[in-house]
């Protein structure tokens, strides 16, 4: 092999994901107080994919993944418990 063909074999040190167009999502549909956590660490990870440091992206988009999933699922049990509540206070008898 010459050098002038490229290699698929190394690492191309792709930037990781944000998460921040997802965690915006979340905040407006799910929960807000966590989504906010879930958006400052996909905004870090933002600035560390700007600044190229991949470590610290790395380390801050595993965060805003985390707050995302942790958004979301508070956000789904948060409806369904006040869905049951209306329900049960009779909101949708007709």
């Amino acid at each position: 092999m010459t050098d002038l063909e490229p290699t698929l074999l190394q690492d191309s040190s792709a930037p990781p994901r944000t998460y921040l167009w997802w965690a915006i999502a979340a905040t407006a549909f799910c929960f807000a107080p966590f989504g906010l956590v879930a958006i400052w660490f996909g905004y870090r990870s933002l600035r560390a994919i700007e600044h190229e440091d991949l470590d610290a992206a790395a380390r801050a988009s595993r965060l805003a993944r985390r707050w995302l999933i942790i958004t979301v699922i508070v956000g789904f049990i948060l409806n369904l418990v006040l869905l049951l509540i209306f329900g049960f206070m009779g909101a949708f008898s007709t």
